[in-house]
Parts: C-alpha cells; structure tokens; sequence
C-alpha cells in the first residue's frame, strides 16, 4: 500500500485528539502542525532512549548478579540467591512483591514444558522494575552494605554504601519513571532529556568506563534531542 504524502493535520489531531495534543499544543503556540512535528519526535527521542535504557539494564543487572554471587559463595550459600527466600522475608509489601517476581521469573525461565533452570535466563526475566525496586533502602543492611554497593566500584563514594544506594535508587526511580512515560506513549519533551542522558551514562561509568564508553558511543539520543522541532 502507498502511504499518502500529505494529510490534513486537523484530522490527525482529532484522531490522537487534542486532550493527548494538549502538551505538544502548548509548546508549538497552539500549531497544530507543529504540534503533530513535535509528537512524532516525542516518540522519536523515546525510541531512542529505550534503546539507551536496555544497554543499562543489562549492564545494571549483570553487575548486582555478579556482586551477590560472589557474596553468596563467600557467605556459603547452598543455593543462588534468587532461591533465597529469607533474603526477601516480608510477608507484604515491597519484600513481597520481590519474591513474587522471582518466582515469575523463574516460571517463565523454565516455561510450560519445565525446561531445567538456568540462571542466565532467571535474571533475563526479571524486568527493568524488579532492579529499580531492588534498590530501595529496604535492602540497605541485608543486601547492600554487604554485596550490592560493590557493583558500583566507580562510584566517587564507593566505600559508603548508604550513600552509594542512594544514588543508584535516585537515578534508578527517574529513569524508570523515564522508561515508563516512554512505554506509555506519554510526552517527555517537557523533561530535560539531556540530563537524563547524562545521568544515565554515568550511572553506567559507576559499574563499567568502558560499557559507558559503548553507550555514549552508539547511542542515537544526543542527535535526536539536537533535531528537536519546537524549542
């Protein structure tokens, strides 16, 4: 099918209707084309950074799996710790909801025909909120002061893990607010994306230079946040 080269952007506007438009409508001095231009690199520069965001996820979770196996072996665990149901003891709430993620996780790691368990794929399933959640300061004493804070070897006070989860979670908690605006066609051109960015990066530098290197090199967002249409 031949997509048609022009449109009227009145219809356009009734069909994402001007309550979704108000936002966009705002910048572009009530322009409606302008608004429909600033839309579509809305989601543009949100394509964008879901790319940036799964090269911190990977790098985030690999680095808190590392750190609490090693933490596991040198503790003598007998089991991995995301078998470890005392490390998430509460009944309710926020420890709770952990587990209850783990032991998805785990069900669809091994899938309908209970294929064995292979940890690679356990950690593969746990979404980008199961490690934001995981740095709340409910894990402060069990798991970060002994394990988790030395995933962030880079970071400038990386001997005080009070101060290093707190970091992480606030960086963390933005970019997954980020994340889910982006995954809910939301407007984000309001946020200043270049801080984002910038933080994100350097949440990657604390675990790794080099993955921050990688990401900064490949990443598309500084070029699509520089061809934004309305200032």
């Amino acid at each position: 099918m031949r997509v048609m080269s022009t449109f009227d952007h009145r219809v356009i506007a009734d069909r994402l209707t001007r309550g979704r438009l108000a936002s966009y409508l705002g910048a572009a001095g009530g322009d409606i084309r302008a608004a429909i231009e600033l839309y579509d690199w809305n989601a543009m520069v949100g394509a964008s950074f879901l790319e940036d965001l799964g090269r911190l996820e990977v790098v985030f979770r690999n680095a808190v799996d590392d750190a609490l196996i090693a933490y596991g072996t040198a503790q003598g665990w007998p089991e991995v710790w995301h078998r470890r149901r005392q490390l998430f003891r509460g009944e309710h709430g926020p420890q709770a909801r952990t587990w209850a993620n783990i032991e998805i996780a785990r069900q669809r790691a091994t899938g309908q025909r209970g294929h064995q368990e292979v940890h690679g794929k356990v950690i593969a399933e746990l979404n980008f909120g199961f490690w934001r959640f995981l740095c709340t300061k409910s894990y402060l004493t069990s798991l970060w002061v002994p394990a988790i804070a030395a995933a962030f070897p880079q970071h400038p006070r990386t001997g005080c893990p009070r101060q290093v989860r707190a970091d992480i979670e606030g960086r963390m908690r933005r970019l997954y607010f980020l994340r889910n605006r982006i995954a809910h066609h939301e407007p984000i051109h309001q946020r200043n994306l270049a801080r984002d960015h910038a933080e994100m990066l350097e949440l990657i530098g604390w675990i790794c230079p080099d993955c921050c290197a990688w990401a900064g090199a490949v990443s598309r967002t500084p070029g699509v946040i520089g061809a934004r249409p309305v200032s």
